[in-house]
């Protein structure tokens, strides 16, 4: 068990051929997590607030089975950055989503993701949290970087 509490963040950047206004309506719809991530099989928003106080739900395939994803929107400025935080889990965690205009068909995203985990949680949560929040930036930059697998709405 750990004995301090731990602040665990890893960001992952990317410049696209896409206007940042594009990019953002395109990864701001839970429906891109279909495209970009192959566990996720469904992704909505709940009916409800729009923007801030928003909900998106997902539904991600896990090696021990289905898992519910809940987000709720804390900051939204739209077309340019939004910050989530997760609804369910051990701990605390949350997201950013940053895009910044480059040009009239060029931008670039960031993608933030980053946790508090309390003291007493089991030794190496951190590592294991890391490792997942690495993996899924990994698998973020990898689709993005693949124009077949960008819909032509982006």
């Amino acid at each position: 068990m750990t004995t301090t509490a731990v602040h665990v963040k890893e960001s992952a950047t990317v410049e696209l051929p896409r206007s940042a206004d594009d990019v953002f309506s395109f990864m701001w719809d839970p429906a891109s997590s279909l495209t970009l991530f192959e566990a996720v099989e469904t992704a909505a928003v709940l009916p409800g607030r729009q923007g801030i106080g928003e909900i998106q739900a997902f539904v991600e395939r896990t090696p021990a089975g289905r898992i519910g994803v809940l987000h709720e929107v804390l900051e939204f400025d739209h077309g340019r950055r939004a910050v989530t935080r997760s609804l369910v889990g051990l701990c605390p965690t949350w997201g950013a989503l940053t895009v910044e205009p480059l040009g009239p068909n060029a931008c670039r995203l960031t993608q933030e993701f980053w946790a508090d985990l309390p003291a007493g949680v089991p030794a190496g949560t951190d590592k294991q949290l890391r490792e997942g929040f690495r993996q899924r930036l990994q698998s973020l930059v990898r689709q993005l970087a693949q124009p077949a697998s960008t819909p032509p709405s982006m």
